[in-house]
């Protein structure tokens, strides 16, 4: 503290004080560690009250505690030293012309790390520079986040400039690794790895594929959740002999859009991915006035074929709107069905013999919560394209309201 070391915000230089501290800090904290057994805490607590007792155990567990925060209090000061040099080398990665190979674009990073964490391996306990070099993976990490999330569109950047940063995590990754030697495996690949790594992938995936993997999840979430309070939709669906018959029979418990505290509910039947079924359009039933709990009975019929409904992430998404006629219709919830899941498609379960038979698929009506979904993001960074700015103009009008 007396050097100003806690106060530096860089540049990053290897301080012989530091190293001493966290080491002492290390050895004392190994010796207390053991005063329970040197102490014999076995004996003092059968000739000590428990007050006096508890209190012993709790000093030594506060103490232990108070060890490990002051070494990470020094530890955490390394990531910020380092940080505008983090940033300048991460961003000759990213924008480096196309040219120049990936690994070639990250020696300039690798070489300022190495320089750095050659110097403190050899000063620092072993547990000491394992804990400085997961602070300085996180902090290349939240760099190369930095400019991935650059804030420009997608018509700004070069056309292999999240292929570049993909390229350089793997190396990122190998280097903090360092064939066992380094971080480990799981210690590399934390929450924030994975979304980052998600998220480039995002950004490398083309529109059409990245509307599939979002419905996919969509999908996913129908499946899990158990209630919600935007009503409940009860369908049946089936298929026979090149066609898909869904009926939507009621829906209970939608919520009231309308200053009359009703709505005016509808429902729109819609086959997705579009890629799999181009030339079905969507339909809808009939609006039903004034009512929270509408009874359609109503049945739509989808010339598709086998093949088709058992593609891979082929659904029927159901939206619930509540028609307006002076304004745009507003929307109450969706729901989403597997079509693998229904008779005449999967491989198990009732046949169709009998339609009317079927028992009727109760989904729980969902709304979108999450306003920062990646996906939607990325769509919305690409200003050139017609159908991403479409999709996510859609989107954003069946956000849930606070």
């Amino acid at each position: 503290m007396e050097t100003g070391y806690f106060d530096r915000l860089g540049p990053f230089k290897v301080c012989e004080d530091m190293c001493i501290a966290l080491n002492n800090l290390e050895y004392v904290y190994k010796f207390v560690s053991l005063l329970e057994n040197y102490f014999d805490f076995v004996t003092l607590e059968s000739i000590a009250t428990e007050i006096q007792f508890n209190t012993l155990t709790s000093q030594l567990e506060g103490t232990l505690s108070q060890f490990q925060l002051r070494i990470t209090d020094v530890v955490q000061r390394v990531g910020p030293q380092m940080q505008e040099t983090l940033r300048k080398t991460m961003f000759h990665v990213a924008w480096s012309p196309d040219t120049l190979p990936t690994n070639q674009a990250v020696e300039p990073l690798f070489d300022y790390l190495h320089t750095h964490l050659q110097a403190l391996n050899l000063y620092l306990l072993p547990q000491n520079f394992q804990k400085v070099l997961q602070e300085v993976w996180e902090y290349t990490l939240s760099e190369l986040s930095h400019q991935m999330d650059t804030g420009a569109t997608s018509d700004e950047l070069p056309a292999t400039f999240h292929d570049r940063l993909y390229g350089a995590l793997e190396l990122m990754t190998e280097f903090f690794y360092s064939n066992g030697l380094g971080l480990s495996f799981d210690a590399i690949h934390s929450q924030e790895f994975y979304q980052i790594e998600q998220r480039l992938q995002y950004h490398r995936t083309d529109t059409d594929k990245l509307i599939e993997i979002f419905y996919n999840q969509r999908l996913e979430e129908q499946l899990s959740i158990t209630t919600s309070p935007y009503g409940v939709l009860a369908v049946r669906a089936y298929f026979n002999h090149d066609s898909l018959c869904v009926e939507v029979l009621h829906a209970r418990d939608i919520i009231p859009l309308d200053p009359n505290g009703f709505s005016d509910p509808f429902v729109i039947i819609e086959l997705l991915p579009h890629r799999v079924f181009p030339h079905c359009n969507e339909q809808q039933t009939n609006v039903h006035k004034k009512t929270l709990n509408p009874i359609f009975d109503e049945c739509f019929e989808f010339s598709v074929s086998l093949d088709q409904c058992r593609s891979l992430g082929a659904m029927i998404a159901f939206t619930v709107m509540d028609h307006d006629v002076l304004t745009a219709n507003d929307f109450a919830g969706e729901a989403f069905l597997a079509l693998g899941s229904i008779p005449g498609v999967a491989d198990t379960g009732p046949g169709v013999d009998n339609f009317h038979g079927l028992k009727p698929v109760e989904m729980i009506l969902m709304q979108q919560h999450q306003r920062n979904h990646p996906i939607l993001q990325i769509l919305d960074s690409r200003t050139g394209d017609r159908l991403a700015s479409e999709f996510v103009r859609k989107q954003k009008l069946r956000f849930a309201v606070k």
